[in-house]
């Protein structure tokens, strides 16, 4: 379900991007970017489109939601990652959040969800 599918990675810890590289890589997925700011973003995203998308929520004290608005209105599946709880509450409908610090079960998982919901 997960093989070749393309998933955009927005995040700004270098350690945490590079986890989800691996982690994505391992589940057989191809990762576009990561990206560590809203520009370069958009820029792998015009560039390269993806299937879903994992987004910080909170990028170096910027925060994603135009982003993740944008990914949704192009029927992009988003999981959020936050370690705001509440924060979260503004997002649009039918993303998946992941609290931060997560386990990377907790990705897996949401990554089939996201891709079982799809017709």
């Amino acid at each position: 379900m997960l093989n070749d599918k393309a998933i955009l990675v927005v995040e700004d810890e270098p350690m945490i991007a590079m986890m989800l590289d691996d982690f994505l890589t391992d589940l057989g997925c191809r990762v576009i970017g990561p990206a560590g700011n809203l520009g370069q973003a958009h820029e792998l995203l015009n560039a390269h489109g993806c299937d879903a998308a994992i987004v910080d929520l909170n990028l170096n004290g910027t925060m994603a939601q135009p982003l993740i608005e944008i990914l949704r209105k192009q029927g992009v599946p988003v999981i959020v990652a936050s370690g705001y709880g509440s924060a979260t509450s503004g997002l649009p409908d039918g993303c998946r959040v992941v609290a931060k610090p997560y386990a990377i079960q907790h990705v897996e998982e949401a990554l089939r969800a996201c891709f079982s919901d799809r017709p």
